[in-house]
């Protein structure tokens, strides 16, 4: 059995947030540009800073949720997948119903509800789960074990702190921006 400490989930947490968002930008700026054949970096991120908060959750989720078997591969898949599919359920709805804007959709693909989530992302999500956990999160692991635990604590500490003000200033413009989108439909 793995065990980690808070700290070393919080920074796994960050980190995580922070792939999601490399992959998220890329993912949309490569589509935009194959469409209009001109390269634009496109941030997807909701927050200010360069960090996806949904895959840090989901990536804690999934290495929590698989830690006792991680190293079978279909049960990885299956845990992962379900995982990240109600993360996106959840999120999706309750950041539509509290922004007013869906931040992703994925009602032009077959077999999705409600444009939230898809049976075919969900696919994805798993094969994704057991590149997390077989894969991605190993050599990680790997290093940020080696890492004292006083410069991991002031390490997470400081992201922390950053996170909250990034998170209150995105929140709070983001209720703005609703309010305006309220005020110009009516």
């Amino acid at each position: 059995m793995y065990s980690y400490s808070i700290t070393q989930w919080v920074l796994f947490f960050f980190w995580y947030c922070f792939l999601g968002w490399i992959w998220e930008c890329f993912y949309v700026s490569a589509r935009k540009a194959w469409k209009h054949k001109k390269w634009e970096f496109v941030n997807r991120g909701f927050l200010h800073g360069p960090v996806i908060p949904i895959y840090g959750f989901a990536s804690v989720t999934i290495l929590l949720t698989t830690i006792g078997v991680r190293e079978n591969t279909v049960e990885v898949y299956i845990i992962g997948a379900l995982t990240a599919t109600l993360f996106e359920l959840v999120t999706g709805a309750a950041m539509e119903r509290l922004f007013k804007v869906k931040y992703w959709d994925y009602s032009d693909l077959p077999l999705n509800y409600h444009g939230y989530i898809c049976v075919f992302v969900s696919l994805f999500w798993g094969f994704f789960s057991v590149l997390l956990v077989q894969g991605i999160h190993v050599p990680i692991e790997s290093l940020l074990l080696q890492i004292p635990a006083v410069p991991c604590e002031i390490a997470a500490f400081s992201m922390m702190a950053v996170f909250a003000y990034d998170t209150a200033t995105s929140f709070s413009e983001a209720m703005d921006l609703r309010d305006v989108l309220e005020s110009l439909s009516e």
